[in-house]
């Protein structure tokens, strides 16, 4: 009793919007198990009918709810889960507006893939047709279902769509080659117009076998623009178990479907008074260059010719509806082969709208200066009845590798100063809404002399108190703990470390005093995106890890959250049901090496698949290469192995040498990453790569190592 008052008054916080009256009688509602024999079938069917408190005594209709078993139960499954228990009370506290439940009784057909006559589809319809005439229905009707039922659910709900206000999914069972595609509700979701007043739930647990089908349903609807709840339970599988501490949720749902008001679409809506047609100009992300330049980009809207500009037939189009006139030898190819082209060769470049970006395609700077920062002066930007860039919806966000102000590197800055240090970075870091430093080095009142406490032997790193005001010149608004030399000086110094950051306003992520201080997600709300951000130590020591146990080696201690394996599995998704962007930075085991080995990969991809829309190693000493990973989902993850130092005191060609990342979220979605290759000057000043430095370190990365 004490677990189901729980679970209504959180029914009752979930339906707040909800404007229901508790039941006026005192009476039960019934249960009872009906059959009905189907039009054109010699075999009576089964259903378990559950009609609210007061039907018998009142005229009032009601909305219908039709709930289906999944695979080997029946129609006694969803009253053991404990759903008519709480619908009962929260109806009778006024948390759920009264309603007519169905729970058919599929038997063996249910686990058939027959359609049509028949078809467990069409005994569904026509049992909500001897429903609906022999009881008193509203015309107000949800579908939902567990399992299988989720897969009959979606079924019958996307076929018929205008017979249902509301369709929910719990652990659907989801494959694209399950049936043919016409029947297969992945496919109906792709093909079907749902109306704005159609709910859709879909959930599952993070380690449910279901999970890929569910996880692609919500993809295709997503990407159809499609409104609906996405929700992963952490740790919950795929099990009745799992389903029965879920039933609040899916009880809330239902009772909302059935609300007067159906739930306004996602997002706020905006005037177009300051939004504008913008076009950039782009190259494949493999690119061997970062920037065109304004003179080159005035001489083609000129009408000049531009042997690398290659255009698509429906940009050349529209720029000529712009009024710009482009030369006769202009290469224009085939809209579906733009990007082949530009992946075919990388010293090629493209103009196109802002909306048409995607990761695999890199924004190029103008003059070398991102586009979106000089947009008053720019050329390509017009007034439209179809614009498609407001400053409103972009987020960027660039990410760095490895920082330690320490050794050579500090007395560098000691000798050139701070200034100096920051300055071949700092105006491009501090256009980005969000700047990130992986800190390796602790502060500490005796650095450089070594005292008693120091953990990392003769290789301990510390950075000198006056030296972090590095991080504000160039405007740090995250820092990652995940580093192995954090703790080198004791862990009074990783507290004033962490103590110096939070005085700041600096986020901080990846570290932390307590264990869930360091496991704790960092979540980003800006210009209407939210990004989740977790980050972890692959690779310890022991000492730089955060613990909890006093009776494990070290004792307790503040440090970095360890990237455990169960944690990750369980919380990347359920960051991705919350978030639109989910962003993992790693700190992994340190190789010579440009590429991943196999592991790193494996490990990364699996990150990858668990929800982690970006996955970007920040401790490796070298830049490493980069993938685009397709994952069971139906999303392309970007996964960059390391980004390599910037600030360090490794004089290595390759340990000098780096990349700056940044993301481009705009309306929600990633749709580009920037690239910033750099060098870093006398141990102490990162600059960016320049002339014939960017195109052979470009070269070497992107195809000689990265074979792209």
């Amino acid at each position: 009793m004490a677990l189901l008052a729980l679970a209504v008054v959180g029914i009752a916080t979930l339906l707040a919007a909800v404007t229901v009256s508790a039941a006026s009688c005192n009476e039960a509602g019934s249960l009872t198990r009906e059959t009905y024999l189907p039009n054109g079938s010699v075999r009576p069917r089964y259903f378990t009918l559950y009609l609210p408190p007061c039907y018998e005594i009142s005229t009032q209709t009601y909305p219908l709810l039709i709930l289906l078993h999944g695979s080997n139960a029946d129609d006694k499954q969803w009253l053991r889960l404990g759903f008519i228990k709480m619908l009962e009370a929260a109806i009778q506290s006024g948390a759920s507006p009264p309603m007519i439940v169905v729970l058919p009784f599929g038997d063996a057909i249910a686990n058939e893939n027959y359609f049509g006559g028949v078809g467990y589809d069409s005994l569904l319809i026509d049992q909500l047709d001897h429903v609906q005439q022999r009881y008193r229905g509203d015309g107000r009707t949800a579908i939902g279902g567990i399992s299988r039922g989720g897969f009959w659910a979606y079924h019958v709900g996307l076929r018929f769509p205008d017979r249902f206000v509301a369709i929910g999914g719990h652990s659907s069972f989801f494959d694209p080659v399950h049936v043919e595609p016409r029947y297969n509700p992945l496919e109906l979701a792709r093909s079907q117009d749902l109306g704005a007043d159609m709910r859709l739930w879909l959930d599952r647990g993070s380690r449910d076998f279901a999970a890929d089908g569910v996880d692609q349903m919500h993809v295709i609807l997503r990407n159809h623009g499609v409104d609906h709840q996405y929700v992963v339970y952490s740790g919950a599988g795929h099990n009745e178990a799992s389903w029965e501490r879920n039933i609040p949720d899916y009880l809330a749902f239902y009772s909302a479907a059935f609300a007067e008001s159906p739930p306004s679409n996602s997002g706020a809506e905006r005037t177009t008074e300051t939004e504008k047609e913008l076009w950039i100009p782009a190259a494949a992300f493999a690119a061997l260059q970062t920037s065109i330049g304004r003179d080159q980009l005035d001489a083609i809207l000129a009408g000049g010719f531009d042997q690398r500009l290659t255009l698509s037939e429906s940009a050349a189009v529209r720029l000529r509806e712009h009024g710009i006139e482009l030369h006769r030898d202009t290469r224009i190819v085939e809209d579906d082969n733009l990007e082949r082209q530009l992946w075919r060769d990388k010293l090629n470049f493209t103009l196109l709208p802002f909306d048409e970006l995607r990761p695999r395609l890199r924004p190029l700077w103008l003059d070398g200066k991102p586009v979106v920062d000089q947009i008053d002066d720019y050329p390509l930007i017009f007034d439209s009845g179809a614009p498609n860039y407001h400053p409103g919806s972009l987020t960027r966000v660039t990410l760095s590798g490895t920082t330690a102000i320490a050794r050579g590197t500090r007395t560098a800055i000691d000798s050139i100063g701070l200034e100096a240090a920051a300055s071949g970075i700092r105006d491009y870091v501090s256009a980005s809404d969000y700047f990130h430093v992986t800190n390796e080095a602790p502060l500490a009142d005796t650095c450089p002399q070594f005292n008693d406490e120091v953990l990392g032997g003769a290789n301990s790193l510390c950075m000198k108190v006056e030296h972090a005001s590095l991080f504000d010149i160039l405007n740090v608004d995250v820092v990652d703990l995940t580093g192995n030399h954090i703790n080198d000086f004791g862990y009074d110094a990783f507290e004033d470390t962490l103590m110096l950051f939070e005085e700041t306003g600096t986020k901080i992520v990846g570290g932390g005093r307590s264990r869930d201080d360091a496991r704790k997600a960092l979540i980003l709300r800006h210009n209407d995106n939210t990004i989740a951000w977790l980050a972890c130590n692959a690779i310890g020591p022991y000492y730089a890890l955060v613990n909890e146990d006093p009776t494990a080696l070290g004792g307790l201690r503040p440090g970095a959250a360890f990237c455990d394996r169960a944690w990750l599995e369980d919380n990347l998704p359920v960051l991705a049901a919350q978030n639109d962007l989910v962003l993992l930075t790693v700190h992994y085991q340190e190789f010579e090496s440009y590429t991943p080995t196999a592991q790193q990969r494996a490990d990364y991809r699996a990150f990858a698949e668990w929800g982690a829309d970006v996955v970007i190693g920040t401790a490796d000493h070298k830049p490493m290469t980069f993938e685009f990973y397709r994952t069971r989902r139906g999303e392309t993850a970007f996964i960059h192995f390391g980004l390599g130092n910037l600030y360090f005191d490794q004089s290595f060609w390759g340990n000098k040498r780096f990349f700056l990342d940044t993301l481009y979220v705009y309306a929600s979605k990633l749709v580009a990453v920037e690239l910033f290759p750099g060098v870093i000057d006398d141990r102490a000043r990162p600059r960016l790569l320049t002339g014939d430095d960017q195109f052979n370190f470009l070269h070497y990365m992107m195809i000689q190592q990265n074979g792209f």
